[in-house]
């Protein structure tokens, strides 16, 4: 089965195809594993950051006396 790519050519392909690889050699590499746990600290922290806002704008939203 053949995709087509419209004007891309076969060095689309060839590219997407490298890329991929380099990637994942990327991936398996130790600096992989420092990539993937960098990116979920930094996750952690940014999840923590946005409860923390949320609880604090929350706790200074006016009061009304009909709710919670």
């Amino acid at each position: 089965m053949q995709m087509n790519m419209g004007n891309a050519g076969p060095g689309a392909g060839i590219g997407c195809g490298g890329l991929l690889a380099v990637f994942g050699l990327i991936l398996v590499s130790p600096v992989g594993e420092w990539l993937i746990k960098s990116i979920g600290w930094l996750l952690i922290v940014m999840g923590v950051l946005i409860a923390v806002g949320g609880v604090y704008y929350w706790m200074k939203r006016p009061r009304r006396d009909d709710y919670l």
